[in-house]
């Protein structure tokens, strides 16, 4: 089985956080299972410019979005056998499951999907307040608004690009982090959702589990796992997405003709950073 793995951020200019997924993928799935990483195109983004600073900016994501559709696409094209989307936002996840028949998982989905078996409330831990809207409008997208117990930012905020530090700065993060986790379950929080696909990263590689009593939810882990799941359920006993009203597939003739009218153009797996061929 392989899992094509889709980031939001250009992997090639976050080599700590690159590894750190090669490294947890591998971990947390059998032999003969594995995980390939693929990031935004190179140059996405630049060294000064965090993802999550160019992505408040509807039209920046909606570009970016772009780039998610045509990785499952290839993704297809190249025989994966599933699509997990590594962002909390989970651009472009319903665009992505009305074109393949292959498996596309989103990370926020997925997570407040598995957090509602663990515990009756979750809690999310994002990088900054501004992430606060998102978080809350997926919940509500996804019917689990009830669920949620809140979001509650790191303070002070960072980036993704603050988690690329060696571990001589991670103490102070994981302090933050730690207090953030109190807050949540003093709003009720059960389950502890590290809100962000760096931030899971970090508090993956401190091996931190737990904080102030409640479950801290590996969510790449998680992730990884419920793609492998649903690739078996889809073999075994026929889950498959279903195609009649929100994911309903255009017919080819009509999806030929909107992609050339568009401009758009199939786009090769190497094209993608964090690839054999991009790799540093």
């Amino acid at each position: 089985m392989r899992i094509w793995h889709q980031s939001f951020s250009d992997l090639n200019i976050v080599p700590i956080y690159r590894a750190t997924l090669a490294r947890h993928a591998e971990a947390v799935l059998p032999p003969g299972d594995s995980v390939v990483l693929h990031g935004l195109r190179p140059g996405t983004y630049g060294h000064d410019v965090a993802p999550i600073h160019a992505i408040r900016h509807r039209y920046l994501e909606y570009l970016n979005e772009a780039q998610i559709v045509e990785a499952a696409l290839a993704a297809e094209r190249a025989g994966y056998d599933a699509f997990a989307l590594g962002c909390f936002f989970d651009p472009a996840l319903r665009t992505v499951r009305s074109l393949v028949d292959i498996p596309c998982l989103g990370l926020s989905e997925t997570c407040m999907l598995v957090a509602c078996s663990l515990g009756q409330r979750f809690g999310m831990v994002s990088l900054e307040a501004s992430q606060r809207a998102q978080h809350d409008e997926l919940a509500r997208l996804y019917g689990l608004r009830d669920r949620l117990a809140g979001v509650v930012a790191m303070q002070p905020p960072i980036d993704e690009y603050s988690l690329e530090g060696g571990e001589g700065t991670a103490r102070p993060l994981v302090d933050a982090f730690h207090a953030a986790c109190g807050r949540l379950v003093e709003m009720g929080a059960e389950v502890v959702i590290p809100g962000d696909g760096f931030l899971n990263e970090f508090v993956w590689r401190q091996g931190l589990k737990a904080s102030h009593g409640a479950l801290v939810m590996d969510a790449l882990g998680t992730l990884f796992r419920y793609a492998q799941f649903m690739v078996g359920a889809r073999a075994s006993i026929g889950l498959q997405v279903s195609r009649i009203g929100h994911y309903a597939r255009p017919p080819a003739a009509m999806l030929a003709e909107a992609r050339r009218a568009a401009g758009a153009v199939d786009v090769a797996e190497s094209s993608f950073s964090g690839t054999a061929r991009h790799a540093e």
